[in-house]
């Protein structure tokens, strides 16, 4: 299992991509990737991609705690949570309703394609970042 972090410059989007098992620890690894990096670089869109996701081994416990333990956005960001397989498109939808107050703008799609026309964004040029040069009083 792994978790990989990509900026696109020119449309200010984030990409965080999960391979493999998706466990509650690769949940909240993952959203603290992403929320380091875009503490110091904040997009304007985000995609969570699960489509390489091979088996969902979340807790509701660990949605419910996730979506309820984080304040509203500064800056409103579009969000998207690419999910094609019905294992885990429950799970995206239960973390969806539940953070409906603090993420208005998230939705759920099943492909890349749908998150990419949803957000208006054509030809994305992503980068491979790394969320830990980004940290205030590191150097890169």
């Amino acid at each position: 299992m792994a978790c990989s972090l990509e900026f696109d410059s020119k449309h200010k989007m984030l990409r965080l991509t999960i391979d493999g098992r998706l466990t509650d620890d690769m949940l909240f690894e993952g959203y603290k990737l992403a929320a380091t990096y875009a503490a110091t670089c904040p997009p304007s869109c985000s995609i969570t991609d699960l489509a390489k996701v091979t088996s969902n081994e979340v807790s509701s416990n660990a949605v419910m705690e996730l979506a309820k333990s984080l304040l509203p956005d500064p800056v409103p960001v579009r969000r998207v949570i690419v999910v094609p397989q019905m294992h885990s498109y429950g799970v995206a939808r239960m973390f969806q309703i539940l953070s409906e107050e603090v993420r208005p703008d998230l939705h759920i799609v099943r492909a890349m394609d749908e998150a990419y026309r949803l957000l208006g964004v054509e030809s994305p040029e992503f980068v491979p970042v790394n969320a830990e040069s980004h940290i205030p009083g590191k150097d890169a």
